[in-house]
C-alpha cells in the first residue's frame, strides 16, 4: 500500500473508532465519517467497499498483529496468546466498542461474517499453537482443539463484556487449569 493511502486510512479509522465509541456502530454513517476525516466517500468505498468493512477494519485497527508464538512450551505459547488477547480488551475503546460492534453483527450479515473471519483467524492461531503441543506431547491425540481454544479465551473476554476487571495475573493459572482439563502431560 502506498504511503499516502495509508496517512489517508489512520484518520478515517481513527474517526471511526471515534464515532463507535461514542455513538455505538449504529451511529456511524459513512457521511459522516467522510466529513469528520476530511475525505470523500469515495476515497471510504475505494478503500473498504462497504460501511461494514470500514467498521471491521476500524476495530481491527485497534488490535495489535498476533505474534504466534512458538517458544517450544504449549503452555507459553498459550500465556503469549493470552497476553495479547488481554492486552485488547484492555483497551478503554475496545470495552466501549466490542459490545456495541457484536450487537450490530448479531442484526447485520455482512458485519456477522466479518466477525466470523476474525473468529476463524484467531482460533487457527490457536490451533497450530495446540496442535504443536499435541506433536511434543503436551496433550493428547484427538484433543477437542477448539474447545481447548474456547476455554482458554472465554473467562477473558467474559470480563470484558460483563465490565469485571483483567489481569494478566489471571493467565498463568488459567493456562495451568486448561491444560490440566485436557490431560496435560507433566514435562
Amino acid at each position: 500500500m502506498s504511503p499516502r493511502a495509508r496517512r489517508s486510512e489512520d484518520p478515517i479509522l481513527a474517526t471511526t473508532v471515534e464515532l463507535i465509541a461514542t455513538h455505538g456502530v449504529s451511529g456511524v454513517a459513512v457521511d459522516t465519517v467522510a466529513a469528520r476525516a476530511g475525505v470523500s466517500k469515495a476515497t471510504i468505498y475505494r478503500h473498504w467497499g462497504s460501511r461494514a468493512r470500514l467498521i471491521h477494519a476500524a476495530i481491527s485497527s485497534l488490535q495489535q498483529p498476533f505474534v504466534e508464538p512458538d517458544t517450544g512450551s504449549l503452555r507459553e505459547d498459550l500465556t503469549v496468546l493470552l497476553r495479547q488477547l488481554v492486552g485488547y480488551l484492555q483497551r478503554p475503546d475496545t470495552g466501549r466498542i466490542l459490545p456495541s460492534f457484536m450487537e450490530a453483527a448479531a442484526r447485520d450479515p455482512e458485519l456477522a461474517e466479518l466477525r466470523q473471519e476474525t473468529i476463524r483467524e484467531a482460533h487457527a492461531v490457536y490451533a497450530r499453537v495446540i496442535g504443536r503441543g499435541v506433536d511434543r506431547g503436551e496433550l493428547p491425540a484427538g484433543v477437542d482443539v477448539r474447545l481447548v481454544t474456547d476455554l482458554a479465551m472465554a473467562p477473558f473476554i467474559y470480563r470484558r463484556f460483563v465490565d469485571q476487571p483483567l489481569d494478566v495475573a489471571d493467565i498463568d493459572p488459567l493456562v495451568d487449569a486448561v491444560l490440566a482439563a485436557f490431560g496435560r502431560v507433566p514435562t
